[in-house]
């Protein structure tokens, strides 16, 4: 089997090296790929300019496309091939509109009876006023369109709401949405579907705010602990039947086609669960983590999915009892400045965790990575409790040296205070 990955990042990074694992598998194109993913030796990087044409030359020799960037869904990519019969893991037609519209999402989850923080969704200055001073714990304020990780403001007070909201509307196209801050812990939980038959693919405790104990801007991702220890049974249980299967039966009713991964970022509130937003493909770093522990086939269960044979609804797969820690290195000055020049030097180093590159190059002149984002790896480690994974992890990070590189050093602790 060959596939072809669509992105850059650390996600896709993660894809490769488990794709690899995979007796199925002969070729992995990357596209663009990035410099980390070249240790891979089956993995060849396709030039962004040259895909089109290599889809052309190459199609009969793609048996499945793996996007990691909703950027594909939102551009209509995703249609494109499955038109020219090249299957896909990712969302078709409006499919897609679960993540790249809040407001839509919005929509299917109240039709669905799926439970989100009271959300408001405004086309005026006036509607955002009017709407935060009804509801003064609105300080939630999000762009409706992608933002990859920061178009989402917690705000402190209505008075910051209502400057963020009107911010938003002179900067970025209508509508913006406003939701009730929820005080509890943010969590992933993953499932693979195929449209009719879905199966579990873990869960993951988040880390989306910048700083530690849950402070500062709120980013893509800056950590991931897997499983999320805060999902008893009980609560899984009550994922699955509130937000789940009504999940799949809305999908199925609307005549939305799906065929891929959908990661639902939910907020854990005592024994209320929230859902804050859907990601129609896998998260960065929720998919570093995951797939570090993941042991099964994944080229045969993605193709499966592909052609609609997923098998053993609700059942989670081939991930045993072992957890990952995934922390992220990121540029100084992450989300709001990325104009520093960050050095990593050791990695090569590092036998007890994996490291996954984000969009990068290797400059042979200083024989090291020229890195092109904010958020630059995710050093991910597995152990068989969340606290030797934990450690395992930072004992890594500790052997780098670091220069205009920050990264949180909370994550995958014991505790956590509650995020806002």
């Amino acid at each position: 089997m060959n596939i072809l990955l669509l992105g850059s990042g650390a996600r896709e990074h993660a894809f490769a090296y488990s794709l690899a694992n995979s007796p199925r598998v002969r070729k992995i194109y990357a596209c663009p790929g990035n410099a980390g993913m070249e240790k891979i030796s089956i993995c060849e990087r396709i030039p962004e300019d040259r895909l089109e044409n290599f889809l052309k030359t190459a199609k009969s020799r793609v048996n499945l496309v793996i996007p990691g960037s909703s950027n594909y869904a939102e551009s209509g990519f995703m249609d494109k091939l499955l038109q020219e019969g090249i299957p896909v893991i990712g969302p078709a037609g409006t499919a897609g509109k679960i993540e790249t519209s809040k407001a839509f999402a919005f929509d299917f989850m109240t039709r669905y009876g799926i439970k989100t923080p009271k959300t408001a969704i405004v086309f005026t200055p006036e509607e955002a006023e009017a709407a935060i001073d009804s509801h003064p714990s609105m300080t939630v304020v999000k762009c409706d369109g992608l933002a990859h990780g920061k178009g989402v403001s917690v705000c402190e007070t209505s008075q910051e709401a209502k400057i963020k909201a009107l911010d938003l509307l002179k900067n970025k196209k209508p509508p913006v949405i406003i939701q009730e801050k929820i005080k509890g812990t943010e969590s992933s939980y993953i499932i693979l579907t195929d449209g009719e038959q879905w199966i579990s693919f873990s869960s993951c405790r988040d880390y989306k705010r910048a700083g530690e104990s849950d402070t500062g801007a709120t980013t893509g991702g800056m950590g991931a602990l897997s499983p999320s220890p805060d999902l008893t049974s009980e609560l899984e249980q009550k994922i699955v039947s509130e937000i789940v299967t009504p999940l799949i039966e809305g999908l199925r009713k609307d005549n939305i086609a799906f065929r891929g991964f959908l990661s639902i970022q939910l907020m854990l509130s005592g024994n209320d669960i929230y859902v804050l937003e859907f990601n129609a493909r896998f998260g960065d770093p929720e998919a570093q983590a995951v797939l570090s522990r993941f042991r099964g086939d994944l080229a045969a269960l993605l193709k499966d999915c592909s052609e609609g044979r997923l098998t053993s609804a609700g059942s989670e797969v081939a991930f045993g009892k072992h957890s990952a820690t995934a922390v992220v290195l990121a540029r100084k000055g992450y989300p709001e400045s990325e104009n520093a020049i960050p050095v990593i030097i050791g990695e090569d180093k590092l036998e007890n965790s994996r490291v996954y590159y984000s969009s990068c190059s290797f400059s042979e002149d200083r024989k090291g990575y020229d890195f092109k984002t904010g958020r630059l790896l995710t050093v991910t480690a597995v152990g068989l409790t969340p606290e030797a994974a934990t450690e395992t992890c930072y004992k890594d990070i500790g052997r780098l040296t670091l220069q205009n590189v920050f990264y949180r050093r909370d994550i995958g602790k014991k505790t956590l205070p509650s995020a806002d």
